[in-house]
């Protein structure tokens, strides 16, 4: 049996889960509620018939069938039959009266995983317990044992819903406004992720924290984003590889998407001649993730950057062909690509940028060496575009460039860029 400790996130593979699966929470509470949610990427509900729990114990094709009894719930869930936009399904328990963590016991079994939420709760009334969801085209299951001390209603606005007006009489007594945790979710995921960089990659501490002053000079310290590294694996880059350059801007990088991401996960896109969506790299993966890239995946002859682009695009939005409409989501894709030399095919590299500046994704360009990057340029300032989607800056040497301004460097033109999107109706 693996046992997952709060905030431990594994993948199916790792710890023999397939699907369908039984995932059981035995807590003994008399008035416990426990509920399945099925959620999209970024949290939010799709649906009232999307949730499965006492009054609705199935959703609509019975992806998620809820068998609950006074004091243990079980779910049989079924992935494959979920529709496309529900990628996460979270377990969930609330009380009316009572703290989740007064329950003789909170341990939730998923095949030969374990976790046991009660250590991790402590006066919520509603609490996230387990969540099945799906990262980079795998599913994975993760600890998660957080919650809100005003209940159900705090539960449902987190992930998107309304919830009634707090004073209009529900029962014999009037329900509670809903009060906010003291501390936000994002804040206690980042805490539980700079435990695990401090035991697992402690070269990221210091980056974590000069990745964290720029974003609160920017209003960002609880910004939400998806994460793409981009890197360059042409022939004329092989210095930088063999230096260990390569290895360090990725570490600064996922020490970046550990403050925008709760997975503190990067997706990792390679390009040269063709381009490669890698997978992606976490905390406990970062030590020599790029040799084992370039293993995988040597350099090349070439360099093409609109096939990266639509690699990159297809991975988030599906396609990376043109757009009649702009694609409005929640969460935006914040993408790092790092280069040392001009592309072979700008025109196609011109459309692509054209046609991602009507979706939901920025792209910051890094020009690492002393070439003159006049194409990049040209793309951050393109005419045509739907918005204001990319900016460049170059990097002549980036072991001798302050982390400090590194940073500064890279999230400099993000924020306007999310103003702009909401504005222009890419974000909600």
């Amino acid at each position: 049996m693996t046992q997952l400790q709060a905030g431990e996130k594994r993948k199916f593979s790792e710890v023999g889960l397939s699907n369908p699966l039984t995932v059981t929470v035995k807590h003994g509470l008399d008035g416990l509620d426990i509920s399945a949610f099925g959620l999209s990427a970024d949290r939010k509900m799709v649906g009232d018939n999307y949730i499965a729990f006492y009054n609705n114990p199935h959703t609509p094709l019975g992806e998620i069938i809820a068998t609950l009894d006074a004091h243990q719930a079980s779910f049989k869930i079924d992935l494959a039959k979920l529709p496309a936009n529900v990628e996460r399904v979270m377990l969930t328990a609330t009380h009316d009266a009572a703290p989740v963590a007064s329950a003789p016991q909170l341990l939730i079994e998923v095949g030969q995983v374990s976790f046991d939420a009660k250590p991790a709760l402590k006066s919520e009334k509603a609490a996230m317990l387990l969540e099945l969801y799906k990262h980079s085209g795998e599913w994975r299951v993760g600890a998660i044992g957080q919650g809100f001390n005003g209940g159900l209603g705090d539960l449902i606005v987190y992930f998107g819903g309304e919830v009634e007006n707090p004073d209009a009489p529900s029962s014999p007594s009037s329900a509670a406004p809903p009060a906010t945790p003291a501390v936000s979710l994002k804040k206690q995921t980042q805490v539980r992720l700079d435990k695990e960089i401090a035991e697992k990659a402690p070269q990221l501490v210091s980056l974590v924290k000069q990745a964290e002053i720029s974003l609160k000079k920017r209003g960002l310290d609880e910004h939400t984003a998806r994460v793409a590294l981009v890197l360059d694996i042409s022939a004329s880059m092989s210095s930088l590889y063999r230096s260990g350059v390569v290895q360090r801007v990725a570490e600064k990088t996922l020490a970046l998407a550990s403050r925008f991401d709760d997975d503190g996960r990067m997706d990792v896109f390679l390009f040269g001649l063709k381009a490669h969506d890698a997978g992606d790299i976490g905390i406990e993966g970062i030590g020599g993730a790029v040799e084992k890239l370039i293993k995988r995946h040597p350099l090349e002859g070439g360099t093409m950057y609109a096939r990266a682009v639509q690699s990159v695009r297809t991975h988030y939005f599906g396609s990376a062909g043109p757009r009649k409409e702009p694609l409005k989501e929640k969460t935006p894709v914040y993408v790092i690509f790092i280069t040392d030399g001009e592309t072979f095919d700008k025109k196609e590299s011109e459309a692509q940028i054209k046609e991602a500046s009507k979706e939901p994704i920025f792209w910051k360009f890094v020009g690492v060496g002393k070439e003159r990057f006049e194409f990049l340029q040209k793309l951050d300032d393109l005419s045509g575009r739907f918005i204001d989607n990319a900016d460049f800056v170059q990097v002549e040497d980036i072991d001798t460039l302050p982390d400090a301004q590194l940073y500064e460097m890279l999230l400099q033109e993000y924020d306007s860029f999310l103003n702009n999107a909401k504005s222009k109706g890419l974000l909600s």
